[in-house]
C-alpha cells in the first residue's frame, strides 16, 4: 500500500494544468521555475562607441551616465543576487564572428536548473528590410562641427604632407586626430538573428534584455523559426527598452537595477523579520514567516513601468514572451546570496535622482 501511496505522489506532481495544458512527464510544457541553482549574465558592449562620458561635441552634463558606468551598476546589482557575471567587448573587426564564438561558448552553461541572462545596451534601428540591426556608434550629425572638423583635418593633412613638419611631430599630430575625429571611423553592425538562433535554441531558460533603440523588433515575425529538439520546452523571455519603430534613452537599464536592489532589500527585512518570530514563538505558538513573492520576470517589468511612468519617461519598456508561444510561462529570478553593496557611480546607496536622459536613437541602414 506504502508503495502504491508514492507511485500516485509521483504522479500528481507530473500531472498538473499549466494554462489549459496538462504537464505529463512527456510533455513539452513544464511548471514555471521557482528556484534555479546558478545563473549566468553576460553583458555585451562595443569595444568602441559614442554613448561614453567624453563627448565630442559638448562636455556631457555632470549626471551623464556613460555605458561604462551603467556595466559597473548592473555587475553589482547581478552579483549581488549571486550571479556569475560575464562581460564581452565587441570587437570592431571581425565583429560577427567574435559574437558568436562568444555566444557558443556562453550557451555551454545551458542546463535544466541554469538561467542564462544575456544584456546588450548600445545603439539599435530597424534595416531596410525592418530586421533588428546592433551598431556601434553614428557619425556626427551636427552641421557646424562636421564643417569645423573638415577644415581642421584638411590644414592638418597640408602640414602633415609638408617638409616644414619634423617626422615626430607629424606622428604625434596623427594620433591627436585620430582620437578626436574617431566617430567618423566606420560603423560595425551585427543583425538581431546572430543573437536570436543560438540563445532560442539554448537547453534552457533565457532572458534577453536589449536596452537600445528599435529593440521591439527582436520577434520572431515573418519567421517560419522553430527551436531544435530539446530546447522547446524552455522559456525565452525579452524586456526590451522600446518598441521596434521607437527611440530609447539610458533609463530602462537604471530602472532595472533600482527595483532589483530595492527587491533585495525587501528580501533581507523579510528574512530578519522572520528571524524575530522565530525566535519569540513560543514552541507550541504559531505565526507567519515574513516572505517576499518570488520576483519573475513578468512582475519586474511591471515595476519597472511603474518606476519610468513617475519619471514621465517617453519610452516605456516592453516585455515578450519569445518561446514558446503559447502559454504563458514564467522565469523566477532567484536570489542566490546575500547582495553587495548598491552601486550608484560614486560608492553611495542608489536611489532616485534626476539625470540627463542619453539618446540611443539608430540610423536606417542604407
Amino acid at each position: 500500500m506504502e508503495q502504491v501511496l508514492r507511485e500516485a505522489l509521483k504522479r500528481a506532481r507530473w500531472q498538473t494544468y499549466r494554462g489549459g495544458h496538462r504537464l505529463t512527464p512527456g510533455s513539452k510544457y513544464r511548471a514555471p521555475k521557482q528556484q534555479y541553482s546558478q545563473v549566468h549574465a553576460l553583458i555585451l558592449t562595443w569595444s568602441f562607441h559614442d554613448l561614453r562620458a567624453e563627448d565630442y561635441t559638448a562636455p556631457p552634463a555632470a549626471d551623464y551616465v556613460s555605458l561604462e558606468q551603467e556595466t559597473a551598476r548592473l555587475r553589482a546589482t547581478l552579483k549581488g543576487y549571486g550571479y556569475a557575471v560575464h562581460e564581452f567587448l565587441i570587437p570592431m573587426h571581425r565583429s560577427a564572428e567574435s559574437l558568436k564564438a562568444k555566444l557558443k561558448q556562453f550557451c555551454r552553461y545551458a542546463a535544466d536548473d541554469t538561467l542564462l541572462v544575456v544584456y546588450y545596451h548600445g545603439h539599435g534601428a530597424l534595416d531596410e528590410e525592418n530586421e533588428l540591426v546592433f551598431s556601434s556608434h553614428d557619425h556626427p550629425e551636427t552641421p557646424e562641427w562636421s564643417k569645423a572638423a573638415a577644415a581642421e583635418l584638411y590644414a592638418a593633412l597640408a602640414l602633415l604632407t609638408g617638409d616644414a613638419c619634423p617626422t615626430q611631430g607629424r606622428q604625434e599630430r596623427y594620433k591627436e586626430l585620430l582620437k578626436k575625429y574617431e566617430r567618423y571611423r566606420p560603423i560595425c553592425t551585427l543583425q538581431w538573428d546572430l543573437l536570436r538562433t543560438p540563445l532560442l535554441s539554448a537547453p534552457c531558460d533565457v532572458l534577453l534584455v536589449l536596452d537600445c533603440c528599435a529593440a521591439g523588433g527582436a520577434n520572431l515575425r515573418h519567421l517560419d523559426w522553430r527551436p531544435p529538439h530539446g530546447a522547446e520546452s524552455y522559456t525565452k523571455h525579452l524586456f526590451a527598452a522600446c518598441g521596434f519603430e521607437s527611440s530609447t534613452s539610458a533609463d530602462m537599464t537604471d530602472a532595472m537595477c533600482e527595483v532589483l536592489d530595492e527587491w533585495a532589500c525587501r528580501s533581507r527585512a523579510a528574512s530578519a523579520d522572520s528571524k524575530k518570530g522565530a525566535a519569540g514563538r513560543s514552541p507550541a505558538g504559531g505565526g507567519e514567516k515574513g516572505e517576499v513573492e518570488a520576483l519573475t520576470t513578468k512582475r519586474l517589468h511591471q515595476l519597472m513601468e511603474d518606476k519610468l511612468q513617475k519619471r514621465s519617461v517617453g519610452s516605456q519598456p516592453i516585455f515578450k514572451q519569445l518561446l514558446p508561444q503559447d502559454p504563458e510561462q514564467y522565469i523566477t529570478l532567484p536570489k542566490l546570496r546575500r547582495p553587495m553593496s548598491t552601486w550608484d557611480g560614486e560608492g553611495k546607496v542608489a536611489g532616485e535622482r534626476d539625470r540627463e536622459r542619453r539618446g540611443r536613437r539608430g540610423y536606417v541602414i542604407a
